[in-house]
């Protein structure tokens, strides 16, 4: 699925009042997400995406919070876009 650009920018909006905590931000699972946005949008939206990036040595691994803001983001929004099954 390709995202329009209005798309992008409204789950990068959802992500950013649903991930509140400045250490969630630097999480690869909220990076993650982003990149995945990245990926997915049929236009360049790195005027989006780009601010929210970190170097490599300012990001962190998931810390287990329970629950994960950013792996809950993310794993909404893949849930969502999955290519339906065919059925048998």
């Amino acid at each position: 699925m390709k995202l329009k650009r209005s798309d992008v920018q409204k789950l990068v909006g959802e992500a950013l009042r649903n991930v509140p905590r400045d250490e969630c931000r630097t999480c690869d699972c909220f990076l993650g997400f982003i990149s995945q946005l990245e990926l997915d949008s049929q236009e360049d939206v790195s005027d989006m995406t780009n601010p929210l990036k970190l170097p490599k040595e300012q990001m962190h691994g998931c810390l287990g919070c329970n629950p994960c803001l950013p792996a809950e983001v993310y794993s909404k929004y893949i849930r969502q876009n999955q290519e339906p099954k065919p059925k048998d």
